[in-house]
C-alpha cells in the first residue's frame, strides 16, 4: 500500500467530521498526512487506529471539495478508507483514480485488495465485477492516444504512397498498405474508446454502501425485490436513473433494479 505523500489532492468520500474551512490547502494536506501516519503507528490497536484513518479521509475530502484531483490522492484516500473499514469509499476512490491513470499499479493493487474484501451473498457472477482478461503487461490507453496513433499512421501511409508513385518500389507500397491498415485499426479503437468513455459519463459508477441491499422492481419499498439475492458493501454497478430518493443501477452481469439512494455511493461531481 503506497504511503501518503505531502502533495495530496482529494476525492469524493463520506465526511465523518467537519474540517475547519479556514485552513489553507497545505495545512489540510499536512493534517491528512499526520492522521494517516498516526493510524499506521497504531495499527496494532485497531480501535485506536481507525479514527485516525477516518480523519485522514475527511481531510482528503476537504481538498476534493476545494477542486483538487489527481491519481495520488485517490490512491491515498482509498488506502485510508480501506484501513478505516470504509469499503465502499475505498472501491470508489480506487476506481476514480484508475479513471485518471488506468496504468497505476498501486491503484489497481488497492482495488484488487478492496474487491477481495467484498462479501458476495451467492456463488456465481451475481454482483461480481467482470473478469479482466487483459494481459497485465498490456497498457491501457485512452481515446486521445489511439487518435494520435491513427493520425500518425495515416500521414505515414500517405507519404509512403506518394513515394511509391514516384519510385514504384514494392517495399514502399507494402509499407503504405501496412500503415493504412494500422490507421484503420486504430480508428476502430478510437470509436470503441469514445463509446466506452461516453457510457461512463452517462452511466456513472455506483458502489453499494450497505449490507443486505435488495434490488427492487420499482423506486419504493412497496415494489417487490427483483432478485432474492442481496447485495453487500463494495459491490460495483452503474447508475442508470434516479427518482425520489431511489436510484436504478445495473450490475456487471446486466441485472437491473432500484435501491435507496442512501445505500449507494455514486461517482458524481
Amino acid at each position: 500500500m503506497a504511503p501518503v505523500a505531502l502533495l495530496i489532492f482529494a476525492v469524493l468520500a463520506p465526511s465523518h467530521e467537519t474540517v475547519p474551512s479556514g485552513l489553507a490547502n497545505a495545512d489540510v494536506a499536512r493534517l491528512a498526512e499526520d492522521e494517516f501516519r498516526r493510524g499506521v503507528e497504531l495499527r496494532g490497536d485497531r480501535d485506536k487506529a481507525v479514527p485516525h484513518f477516518r480523519a485522514a479521509a475527511d481531510y482528503f475530502d476537504e481538498l476534493r471539495r476545494r477542486g483538487a484531483r489527481n491519481p495520488e490522492l485517490y490512491r491515498n484516500l482509498g488506502n485510508a478508507c480501506l484501513l478505516a473499514d470504509d469499503l465502499p469509499c475505498a472501491v470508489l476512490s480506487y476506481r476514480r483514480g484508475l479513471a485518471l491513470d488506468p496504468n497505476d499499479a498501486d491503484l489497481q493493487a488497492g482495488l484488487n485488495e478492496a474487491r477481495g474484501r467484498v462479501v458476495y451473498a451467492a456463488p456465481g457472477g451475481f454482483g461480481r465485477p467482470p473478469d479482466d482478461r487483459r494481459p497485465p503487461w498490456l497498457p491501457r490507453m485512452r481515446s486521445e492516444w489511439f487518435f494520435a496513433g491513427a493520425a500518425v499512421c495515416y500521414v505515414a501511409a500517405c507519404f509512403l504512397l506518394t513515394r511509391w508513385l514516384m519510385t514504384r518500389s514494392r517495399r514502399l507500397l507494402a509499407s503504405a498498405v501496412v500503415a493504412f491498415v494500422a490507421a484503420a485499426g486504430l480508428t476502430a479503437l478510437v470509436v470503441q474508446a469514445v463509446r466506452s468513455e461516453r457510457e461512463e459519463r452517462d452511466r456513472p459508477l455506483a458502489v453499494v454502501a450497505a449490507d443486505g441491499v435488495l434490488l427492487r422492481k420499482g423506486d419504493g419499498l412497496a415494489y417487490p425485490p427483483r432478485y432474492e439475492t442481496p447485495l453487500n458493501q463494495g459491490v460495483e454497478a452503474r447508475r442508470l436513473f434516479g427518482r425520489d430518493g431511489w436510484v436504478q443501477i445495473e450490475l456487471s452481469g446486466g441485472e437491473v433494479g432500484w435501491a435507496p439512494r442512501e445505500d449507494v455511493l455514486v461517482d458524481e461531481p
